[in-house]
């Protein structure tokens, strides 16, 4: 009966962890995706040349895929340790 206990916490703490995670990949898509629209509507960043267009784009596509990516793990360990649960 102990070693179920020590399971169970465990298992809720890696929940914990995950849940962490993806509400933090959230948070810092939500504020990059703002700050560029607040940048690209106070003219902080003009897209003028071919280039600055590409800078823009892969700092985003990596910001963004690396929330992305996070958000999605997360989501299918959160996924994954109610059925763990249900099965001890």
């Amino acid at each position: 009966m102990d070693e179920e206990n020590k399971r169970k916490n465990i298992l809720d703490l890696q929940f914990q962890k995950y849940l962490i995670y993806a509400s933090t990949a959230i948070i810092i898509a939500f504020t990059y995706v703002i700050g560029l629209v607040i940048a690209f509507l106070s003219k902080q960043i003009r897209l003028e040349g071919f280039s600055s267009i590409m800078v823009v784009f892969f700092i985003s596509f990596g910001v963004l895929g690396a929330c992305s990516i996070i958000f999605l793990k997360s989501r299918f360990h959160l996924k994954r340790i109610p059925i763990v649960l249900k099965g001890l």
